[in-house]
């Protein structure tokens, strides 16, 4: 995948690092947040998605299994924080599905149910 692996986007996420880990993606890709229901393409986008998220109250992101070929890959993670509607600890586990590209990330898709965070 020319030198960007889904374990350094992982160690990125974790880092809460939104410039590396937007770094991992192709220079056209397509991000699907499905539970939010939203798409974005542009770079510029991705960063200010990754950087409002990496902004909530105590959050954090564990990465506790990662499967990777040539083509496609997966990552199973913990986002947990706080609440800022309730003010209460919140932890959600939930999946990202790639496709690989030799410039890096071409297609990725997040699943997660977003209630924990929510109430």
């Amino acid at each position: 995948m020319g030198g960007h692996t889904l374990a350094e986007a992982s160690a990125a996420l974790e880092s809460l690092d939104a410039e590396v880990l937007v770094s991992h993606y192709a220079g056209s890709f397509r991000f699907q947040d499905a539970a939010a229901a939203k798409t974005i393409t542009t770079r510029d986008d991705l960063l200010a998605y990754f950087r409002s998220l990496f902004a909530l109250p105590d959050v954090g992101f564990t990465i506790t299994a990662i499967f990777e070929d040539a083509e496609f890959g997966a990552i199973e993670w913990t986002w947990s924080g706080t609440s800022r509607a309730y003010n209460r600890p919140y932890s959600i586990m939930g999946a990202s599905i790639f496709q690989l590209g030799e410039q890096g990330i071409e297609r990725e898709t997040i699943y997660y149910d977003p209630r924990p965070a929510l109430s």
